[in-house]
């Protein structure tokens, strides 16, 4: 018994090995088999990478469609900062004058003005709606001495005016400019005048409610022709000092020049200006001067030589302000000049006081009158102004004067609320 029980466990000795490895084939071919079935997913996704990396582009076609997208943004937001600008103003004004004319209130000025750029070019164009109303009443006129109606009464002529008012509509300026450099660019259409006031005749701008009387008699306010201009500028210290340009030629300055001026000769002008350097309190101190020559119809069809110059100046010292401008022209040996002199006080940073002297000698006009004003504004930002003010005009004694009719001194009170938009 015993020998049989040594001999059974030797054999189960012998066998142990025998039976374990037929299981860990079975195992390795099971890991095997599970690699294999992994690898044949690796190389299905490989396919499939390859398949979609063969459709997309190449490099240079991502670069292409790159710039395309690049150029389409750009386009976009130039469009969008081209876009045709509109801005514009309101001018409400309430004007008393002394002794006869009666109260007014006046949408004295409504201006719109569209502006568009394009890299080098730009466009501009402004039209203003102005209210010029009349407040004669009803007159009774009799006829002349001698004239009877069929009855053999007396005729009476019954005047009647309107009493609201009329309204104009002008185009102050449609002009295209190519700006090259800041040295040189050039300007076609209707434009206003180079000087001062007409570049800076926006009532949101001006102290007063009115322009100086001389103005429209001297130098022509528009222009329809070419203009060169440019301005070099310099570093001077904390400040720079800068030379600027001006050179035109126009039609003639008469009524209707944009269609009626078809002759051959010209008006031509130029204009100089000076920024002078400035330092510590002293904020602008700008000369200028300017030529024009150029021919005139005042009355008729006619045209006549029509020669002006002028200066002006504007200073900025602290709190104070000046602007002064004077102009002399000459047409067939007759002068004529005019000029106004501006000083204002900052009161305070919302509040501004104002005097204004300004005169004009016009033999043509048949007009010769000194002007005294004097007033306040309130600009609580830069678009918005309120502006008061007291005027008193004057005539003056002068020998081309042939009648004296209607020549009375007179005082007047004026109101503005402006809105630039």
């Amino acid at each position: 018994m015993k020998k049989w029980a040594i001999c059974f466990v030797a054999m189960l000795v012998i066998t142990a090995p025998a039976q374990a490895q037929p299981a860990e084939l079975a195992k390795l071919r099971a890991e095997i088999a599970a690699q294999q079935a992994a690898m044949a997913k690796l190389l299905a996704r490989i396919d499939a990478l390859e398949k979609k990396l063969g459709e997309t582009a190449t490099k240079e076609e991502l670069d292409d469609e790159a710039k395309s997208q690049t150029d389409a943004v750009n386009s976009v937001r130039e469009t969008l900062l081209g876009r045709v600008n509109l801005s514009g103003y309101s001018n409400f004004r309430f004007q008393a004058k002394e002794p006869e004319t009666p109260n007014a209130f006046q949408l004295h000025n409504l201006g719109v003005i569209l502006g568009k750029q394009t890299r080098r070019w730009s466009f501009l164009s402004e039209l203003e709606f102005s209210n010029v109303p009349h407040h004669a009443e009803s007159v009774v006129e009799e006829a002349e001495e001698g004239g009877e109606s069929e009855e053999g009464e007396e005729e009476e002529t019954h005047a009647e005016t309107d009493v609201s008012g009329e309204g104009q509509v002008a185009v102050e300026n449609a002009w295209i400019e190519y700006n090259h450099n800041p040295y040189f660019n050039v300007r076609v259409g209707k434009q206003l005048s180079p000087q001062y006031w007409w570049q800076h005749r926006y009532p949101n701008l001006t102290y007063s409610t009115t322009m100086p009387i001389y103005l429209r008699e001297l130098f022509p306010p528009e222009l329809i022709g070419v203009m060169l201009r440019g301005q070099v500028t310099r570093p001077s210290g904390a400040s720079e000092f800068a030379v600027g340009y001006s050179l035109y030629a126009s039609n003639n300055n008469f009524e209707g020049n944009g269609l009626a001026d078809m002759r051959e000769g010209k008006a031509w002008g130029a204009r100089v200006q000076f920024k002078l350097p400035t330092a510590g309190r002293l904020r602008r101190l700008d000369v200028a001067a300017d030529l024009y020559r150029g021919h005139t119809a005042f009355e008729g069809v006619e045209l006549k030589e029509d020669n002006v110059s002028g200066f002006e100046g504007q200073l900025e010292y602290s709190r104070l302000l000046l602007n002064a401008e004077y102009a002399r022209g000459e047409s067939e040996g007759v002068s004529r000049s005019g000029y106004y002199l501006q000083p204002a006080v900052q009161l305070h940073r919302d509040w501004l006081g104002f005097y204004r002297l300004e005169g004009l000698e016009s033999p043509r006009l048949q007009r010769a009158e000194r002007r005294h004003l004097a007033g306040v504004n309130y600009r609580p930002f830069a678009q918005v102004a309120v502006k008061a003010e007291w005027y008193r005009s004057t005539p003056l004694e002068k020998s081309f004067i042939r009648s004296h009719e209607e020549r009375n001194p007179f005082n007047g009170f004026a109101a503005a609320a402006v809105f630039f938009f």
